[in-house]
């Protein structure tokens, strides 16, 4: 294995300010929120359902904190304290709500570990990682093995972390992997790692080609190396049986978006590869909503930022790149989402992105119409929708 340096998360030209390439580039922005679904009126619960719960990492204010979702937006709950060293910016969540689990995982400024959350009690355990920094990626839970598998960076690495057992020290899954890993999706049998392939050895962090995704079986045995059709891969969800991978694109020399961000699909079976699907800009965040869409956080100045939405199954956009989700505010102003998502119904949340001041979670209709809102936290840059 060639020996690596610890990489610092990258800035300058590594690609999009994307939560994976640190949140320094964050703090620049100011408030966002927004989404959408499959278009149409509100939908909301019936009489007697149960509230949908959400899951929101509030990263500048280092906590998580749950939310009921009604007719309106609620905190639920007391925030969970994430530890005054914590710098992360995404996690993973598996379990019900009754027994739910979350990973987040911290970069070298705090100390190359995940945080194993048991969320009912508010408490986490810490995971660091063997032999040199890994400087994780994002993570990826695993319920029906009981683990995380989480991206060393610095290593080249995947790592399989016991959430059942968390104090148990990561097994190395997988090394050589790649030049600088984003996330590790798992499915169907297979353990997908999305590769930006940028160079963190010489501290430029350029791109050294297309993106890629390696895909190996649980078993450890390599099945292929898939290019993708695009540069600076930082995230991916399981949407509708497919694995959508945001392509976040990269930054000019006086940092500004050089507008070539895309999205790649994968089918995780026949592997076949559809896209690029091109944004219209440089891709900001992706989630996958609980209806079966994908929502894309896209901007062109870092300024505002515009909601996409994408139906794997086509695959395809249903809202964007030039037909955007109309996110509005309660007086119509326009709303830009850090990060958005959606629930069972189509109705979306979205978070604004505020590091000097608390941000806003919005409750909005699948066309982007007002529902609700309500203060959140300072630097939200991750939602997950909790099964009941």
């Amino acid at each position: 294995m060639r020996s690596r340096r610890h990489s610092a998360r990258p800035f300058g030209r590594a690609g999009l300010v994307s939560v994976a390439l640190g949140l320094s580039v964050v703090l620049a922005l100011v408030a966002l929120a927004g989404c959408s679904a499959d278009g149409g009126g509100p939908t909301g619960p019936g009489p007697g359902d149960p509230p949908a719960a959400l899951l929101a990492l509030h990263s500048v204010g280092q906590i998580m904190q749950g939310y009921e979702v009604r007719g309106e937006i609620t905190p639920s709950g007391g925030a969970i304290d994430l530890g005054g060293l914590f710098d992360g910016d995404a996690m993973s969540v598996g379990g019900l709500v009754t027994d739910l689990t979350a990973v987040v995982t911290e970069s070298d400024f705090g100390g190359d570990r995940a945080l194993v959350v048991d969320v009912p009690s508010r408490s986490s355990v810490a995971i660091a990682f063997p032999d040199e920094p890994a400087n994780p990626s994002k993570p990826f839970v695993v319920e029906s093995r009981g683990s995380t598998f989480v991206g060393g960076r610095a290593s080249n690495s995947v790592y399989e972390l016991s959430i059942t057992a968390p104090a148990t020290p990561p097994a190395v899954f997988a090394r050589d992997v790649g030049e600088f890993i984003e996330k590790v999706v798992v499915t169907n049998d297979r353990v997908f790692v999305i590769d930006s392939n940028i160079d963190d050895v010489g501290f430029t962090f350029e791109p050294l080609g297309n993106s890629r995704v390696v895909v190996f079986e649980t078993s450890g045995e390599l099945v292929r190396v898939i290019e993708l059709p695009g540069l600076q891969a930082t995230n991916a969800v399981l949407s509708a049986g497919r694995l959508v991978v945001l392509n976040a694109g990269t930054l000019g020399p006086a940092f500004e978006p050089e507008g070539n961000g895309s999205l790649a699909v994968i089918d995780p079976v026949s592997l076949q590869l559809s896209g690029p699907f091109p944004l219209g800009g440089n891709g900001v965040s992706i989630e996958e909503g609980a209806e079966g869409r994908v929502y894309v956080a896209v901007t062109s100045d870092f300024v505002s930022i515009r909601t996409l939405r994408f139906d794997p199954a086509a695959p395809g956009f249903l809202d964007g790149p030039q037909d955007p989700v109309q996110t509005r505010d309660a007086d119509g102003t326009p709303i830009s989402c850090w990060t958005a998502t959606a629930l069972s119904d189509g109705r979306l949340v979205c978070a604004t992105f505020r590091s000097e001041q608390a941000g806003e979670l919005f409750l909005l209709n699948a066309d982007g119409s007002f529902l609700d809102s309500v203060p959140g936290g300072f630097g939200t840059t991750d939602l997950e929708i909790v099964t009941p």
